[in-house]
């Protein structure tokens, strides 16, 4: 049971899964003060963002697949340029087509049932968030051509997934919200755009065009990465200057150290690669992080850790901010 799961998670990516659920902690700051929250609700809604989250990351890794299958290359033979394995439990036969399919199924099942469920309880509004969110995650597999990947999903789980859930728990929109999770989006690009930064070669050899192949030059991807951080603190700090926000939700800034580290880490990168990665407490959680070294990862996974411990405590210490 515990190796299956595993294996599920594995198979759907499921690390990313930290992101959906500090998106759910944001939308959770708020609801909770509407007389229309409902507990039951919200750990409904969780279960279906997280299905959702997981069903799109499966389906993204279904289309390569397939896409390399379409080139004549043989299902054992498939290999993807990258420093994480991707899509290894279809390339090596542990979960088949038909294994996948039904996964898909279940999983993207689970969102439309809720997103009825909730068009039924809060408005026909919902439908435009599901919609929307359909529509985004099936072009998601081929936004890469157009450098919308990490818009795209820095869109869902920023203003979409957050608006859209405020909405089915509480029947009505929030301006503050709305401002806060343009912040969240920025820091979620942050995460991206680190992860692409270090994929550069391995991009252009995929023919994916990400926001950092758009730069031209690896420096210039790092400047960008810096404004996204700007962006994201910047957004909080007009939020309470204009009253729109609580002053403690600069909490925010408790992850500057985690930035901080990032930035410099990330400069590192494009010059040194033999250089020692020591995880810090004040850094966030580096899990599995002996087997990582033994794999020989660190200095990928190092900075990726960084980005993705930013985005979500970035998000938490948002949404403490709202409820202190």
């Amino acid at each position: 049971m515990k190796k299956s799961i595993i294996n599920f998670m594995q198979l759907t990516r499921g690390y990313s899964l930290a992101m959906t659920l500090a998106s759910c902690a944001v939308i959770l700051s708020y609801a909770h003060y509407s007389e229309n929250f409902s507990w039951i609700n919200f750990i409904i809604l969780t279960i279906a963002l997280c299905a959702i989250h997981l069903g799109a990351n499966l389906f993204d890794d279904y289309i390569d697949v397939k896409n390399k299958l379409n080139q004549g290359i043989e299902l054992k033979n498939i290999k993807f340029c990258s420093f994480t394995p991707k899509a290894s439990l279809i390339t090596n036969g542990a979960y088949s087509f038909d294994n996948v399919k039904t996964i898909l199924i279940i999983l993207f099942s689970i969102g439309i049932l809720t997103g009825i469920y909730f068009t039924l309880i809060a408005g026909w509004q919902i439908l435009i968030f599901t919609m929307l969110g359909g529509i985004l995650s099936l072009f998601y597999p081929i936004s890469s051509r157009y450098y919308l990947a990490e818009i795209i999903i820095g869109l869902i789980f920023g203003p979409l997934m957050i608006m859209g859930g405020y909405f089915a728990l509480c029947g009505e929109f929030n301006s503050n919200l709305l401002l806060l999770s343009m912040a969240i989006f920025f820091s979620t690009l942050v995460l991206l755009h680190t992860h692409n930064i270090m994929d550069w070669e391995f991009d252009i050899n995929e023919n994916k065009n990400t926001l950092a192949i758009l730069c031209k030059t690896k420096e210039k991807a790092i400047e960008i990465l810096k404004y996204m951080i700007i962006f994201a603190y910047l957004i909080i700090v007009i939020g309470v200057l204009n009253l729109n926000f609580n002053p403690d939700m600069l909490y925010v800034f408790l992850t500057l150290p985690i930035a901080t580290k990032l930035l410099e880490s990330i400069k590192d990168y494009i010059n040194i690669k033999d250089i020692k990665f020591e995880p810090k407490w004040y850094y966030g959680f580096f899990e599995n992080w002996n087997e990582i070294k033994s794999q020989k990862i660190d200095f990928f996974m190092f900075r990726f850790y960084l980005a993705r411990n930013f985005a979500l405590f970035f998000a938490l210490f948002a949404s403490i901010g709202v409820v202190s």
